[in-house]
């Protein structure tokens, strides 16, 4: 029976919406056609017992069939990136974990990520992020990326990648061959690479290499051109670099993934173009996305199918574990205890004296960006922003204010107007180089003269738009437990303990 059903098996990572499996999807998996799917947060998931009832039915129906379970795949980086809330545990990411420069909490990090995505039924992680992030500007990848320091960016990576793995659920890294110096966004523009290829391999592959030394399980390419092997494909449909590059010259005998093909950097050349593209570039599962009529795709590409990636496809799956652990570890004491430390030796003094000291009827007003999906890689629009009710927490007069984004002039004297009588006024900041409001407030507030400190929540990189103020920390997430932390860090009760993981370009820092 497996070997009848291998003959028409297919090389596509299907997706659906809905919140239970499709009949259609179970009878693909049943009969071999289909090998895994990608679940989205919207699409797919409500909760980790929910998830994990949908995913025990494609399992069940794999061993109907005599299969082994499908590949199941989600984004669950921690940070910016989180599919799976609703009591999973919400780490703070992989800038916040490079901020701690201990890869023992990475692979701890890693454990947890394996160890509850299992539970829930999820048999491959689409990360961590091995992008060197050299750009400031790069607008899709930030937090997402350990650093702009290969060599750290490496050392956390394979740590986290080695801890996933070891709790049997398969790392996919990402972006190769790196996405982490580009100006564009490859959901909406065609990137491009192009240094030297001596440049590309001190910087951009050097994590991608010590992973795959490692023994990482599965690489996610980017839709980007590396102009030095090929300046007319993007990395996903170029045999230069995923025949040529990654199979040849780095070894890699592991599943070759690619990113999501509705995506423009591919998309615009048309789906079936694309995917058949990648196929023959050498990518082994085609990750279809959100692209419409997807069983019509795999049929009129099935004449395409290499051997070579389906048997890698079986093996693969083959290794994968048969049990879930039981759904008590997900978001369990212990991995809440590892999410607080990495928040806690991540947050980062970079100018001043972070201690607010307040009177006991001193007022503070605490203002924080209104959370909002940056890229369609962000799921930070579901999150509620802490920071005040954690300072609440330890001093009783504290008033909670939001900055809508793109706030105009009377939407910020508003807001200047409620923080005034304040005595300390403590300011969130998200992505403050392209979003002038919170630049505008904040010279405000500086010109009423109150005591500020600004808290950077995503990229250390909003000093370079603020580079007046006096005092500047940074949590790398706004993930509840980030925000915990550095309240405990204006109230004395712990040292920021965190190192800048990137540089700040134009900013002396402090000593």
């Amino acid at each position: 029976m497996p070997e009848r059903s291998e003959r028409r098996a297919h090389q596509m990572m299907h997706s659906f919406v809905g919140k239970e499996a499709p009949d259609w999807a179970l009878d693909g998996v049943r009969s071999g056609r289909i090998p895994g799917f990608c679940l989205f947060r919207h699409n797919n998931v409500d909760s980790p017992a929910q998830l994990r009832e949908m995913n025990l039915s494609l399992w069940r129906a794999a061993l109907d069939g005599g299969l082994p379970p499908p590949l199941i795949g989600i984004d669950q980086e921690g940070g910016q990136l989180v599919a799976v809330t609703g009591g999973a545990t919400e780490l703070p990411g992989n800038m916040a974990l490079a901020a701690t420069r201990d890869p023992a909490l990475a692979e701890a990090a890693g454990r947890i990520l394996g160890r509850e995505l299992l539970a829930m039924g999820v048999n491959l992680n689409f990360a961590p992020s091995l992008d060197v992030n050299i750009n400031p500007a790069n607008p899709v990848i930030g937090v997402r990326s350990f650093g702009d320091d290969p060599a750290l960016v490496a050392e956390m990576g394979v740590a986290l990648l080695c801890g996933m793995q070891a709790e049997g659920v398969i790392a996919a890294a990402k972006h190769f061959p790196g996405h982490g110096d580009t100006a564009a966004d490859s959901h909406y523009a065609a990137p491009s690479l192009p240094h030297s290829r001596e440049r590309i391999e001190q910087v951009e592959l050097a994590p991608f290499r010590a992973a795959i030394r490692a023994g990482v399980g599965a690489l996610l390419t980017a839709h980007v051109r590396l102009d030095a092997l090929d300046a007319a494909r993007p990395a996903t449909l170029s045999p230069a670099v995923l025949g040529g590059l990654l199979r040849g010259e780095m070894g890699f005998s592991g599943l070759i993934i690619t990113d999501a093909m509705d995506m423009h950097a591919v998309a615009q050349f048309g789906a079936l173009q694309s995917v058949s593209g990648a196929m023959d570039a050498g990518a082994d599962l085609i990750l279809l996305g959100h692209l419409p009529d997807q069983m019509a795709l795999s049929r009129a590409t099935h004449a395409r199918i290499h051997a070579a990636a389906l048997a890698r496809i079986r093996a693969a799956r083959e290794r994968l574990p048969r049990h879930m652990p039981p759904l008590s570890v997900v978001g369990c004491d212990a991995h809440r205890r590892i999410e607080r430390a990495i928040a806690e030796r991540s947050i980062t003094r970079v100018k001043g004296d972070p201690l607010l000291r307040p009177g006991p009827d001193d007022v503070i007003a605490v203002v924080t960006p209104e959370p909002r999906d940056l890229t369609p890689a962000d799921t930070s629009s579901s999150v509620q922003i802490a920071l005040a009710d954690a300072i609440r927490a330890r001093h009783p007069h504290v008033h909670a204010l939001q900055l809508c984004h793109d706030a105009g002039d009377a939407d910020i004297a508003a807001l200047r107007d409620a923080c005034r009588g304040a005595s300390i006024v403590v300011v969130g900041a998200i992505d403050a180089a392209r979003d002038p409001a919170q630049r505008a407030f904040v010279d405000a507030i500086r010109q009423d003269g109150a005591r500020m400190v600004i808290i950077s929540m995503r990229t250390p990189y909003d000093l370079a738009a603020l580079p007046f103020v006096e005092t500047y920390l940074c949590t790398y997430s706004i993930r509840a437990a980030s925000m915990w932390a550095v309240a405990r860090v204006l109230f004395g009760d712990i040292d920021a303990a965190g190192k800048l993981p990137c540089r700040i370009p134009g900013i002396a820092l402090d000593a």
